[in-house]
């Protein structure tokens, strides 16, 4: 896991959930872990606050904590 400026995340997977808060309107998730971010998300992810973001590094012998998990 690496943390990166959000508009350098292109092609990075999440490695969280995001939440959005729209008071009266909407309270949830708005990314999930394992999002795959595109370009076209940066506006959103800017307007609520995430200036940046932890995805996932592969590095030789690490394995996805969903992986690791499935192995257990």
């Amino acid at each position: 896991m690496k943390l990166i400026r959000t508009v350098d995340a292109a092609g990075q997977v999440l490695c969280h959930d995001i939440t959005q808060i729209i008071p009266g309107e909407f309270k949830g998730p708005r990314f999930r872990k394992g999002h795959i971010v595109p370009p076209e998300d940066f506006p959103v992810l800017l307007s609520i606050g995430k200036d940046t973001l932890y995805v996932w590094e592969q590095r030789p012998g690490n394995k996805h904590a969903d992986a690791a998990a499935a192995l257990l």
